[in-house]
């Protein structure tokens, strides 16, 4: 046998490697952020728990009052009495569904010498995750535009901003203080002028981080303006046509999620005869829990592995499901507080 059949192998590294950083990079999640930080503003602890038990539930429902104030009348009052009744409504929650999975072959990682079978599934697990993310991210953006102010009482509108598509239309030159004049514009509807959420595309970023360092000490103080508000980010944020930024803006507590789990889950019941187990997973990334299911077989896998004596090795397969109210705040009229913005070149 000639030396040159002991030569060196390929030379390879451990995992992780952290050459896949970028590769591995997830976007910033400001909606689920914003529904997170406001779901104890928009609901009771006590209705939180209602909708994460309402599995099975024909329909799950929330009381709520509408509004109902007339004119005084001027004089004194008479001997006649009003028969005005207050009005109530139940408002149906509506719940989004999504899942996802992958599979574990241990035969894989056991004729590796580099990953681990731990690694193999905290990546797949992790990917997953970030889908079912990416899901609940872009239906908390549709709930927020869905009930997004379409009038407005402030005299701003439409004479300083035009509306187009319900979105206030911010010319270039009024953009340095539009955040101030969107204090104005939520007091005109009767909002609060702080405790404001604010939630754009990656655009509205540069922006604030301009204004909000100009302070006194410039030309043009801008930063005065930034006090009440919490600024979050989302690339699932959809720039209008002809913006160059778009976002929302809307008081703290405009929107809300609750996560319900499957009572098999919940109970952690497994099915010997199918090898199937279902579990409760807390999603970190979502700060909510999830349903999982696990089915091990026995498979075939030496077309996978490119081992012909893996004939009868153990598969792990692996569903991960979300099912999420998200709920946004019940108005019975066309001015309420989630309000639509675009940055116009």
């Amino acid at each position: 046998m000639s030396i040159v059949n002991l030569k060196k192998q390929n030379a390879r590294g451990t995992y992780p490697s952290l050459l896949d950083r970028q590769e591995l990079r997830q976007q910033e999640y400001g909606f689920i952020d914003a529904a997170l930080r406001g779901t104890s503003g928009i609901l009771t602890g006590v209705n939180q728990g209602v909708i994460s038990q309402s599995w099975g539930a024909p329909a799950t429902q929330i009381p709520v009052f509408s509004k109902n104030v007339t004119a005084a009348t001027v004089g004194t009052m008479t001997c006649s009495f009003p028969d005005k009744d207050a009005v109530a409504a139940l408002v149906n929650i509506t719940f989004v569904k999504a899942h996802t999975g992958f599979r574990i072959i241990p035969r894989l990682t056991d004729q590796s010498d580099i990953v681990t079978e731990a690694q193999d599934f905290m990546r797949q697990y992790k990917d997953a995750e970030e889908g079912l993310a990416d899901f609940l991210e872009a239906q908390i953006l549709a709930a927020i535009d869905a009930a997004k102010a379409t009038t407005y009482n402030s005299a701003f509108i439409p004479g300083k901003y035009p509306l187009v598509a319900d979105a206030l239309q911010v010319a270039a030159i009024d953009v340095p203080f539009f955040l101030n004049d969107a204090k104005s514009i939520m007091q005109s509807d009767d909002f609060s002028r702080n405790g404001l959420d604010v939630i754009g595309d990656a655009q509205l970023a540069s922006f604030v981080s301009q204004y909000v360092n100009q302070g006194s000490g410039n030309g043009t103080n801008t930063a005065f303006q930034f006090n009440g508000y919490t600024f979050g980010y989302s690339n699932t944020t959809a720039t209008s046509a002809l913006a160059i930024s778009t976002g929302y803006i809307m008081p703290s507590g405009s929107v809300g999620i609750v996560a319900k789990v499957s009572p098999d889950a919940q109970a952690n019941r497994q099915s010997i005869s199918d090898g199937v187990r279902w579990s409760v997973e807390h999603s970190d990334l979502m700060g909510l829990d999830m349903s999982m299911m696990v089915k091990e077989s026995c498979d075939d896998v030496a077309a996978i592995t490119g081992n012909a004596e893996d004939t009868n090795a153990l598969v792990r397969n692996i569903q991960m499901g979300i099912n999420i109210a998200i709920v946004t705040p019940y108005n019975t009229g066309t001015n309420g507080g989630i309000k639509k913005f675009d940055y116009l070149p």
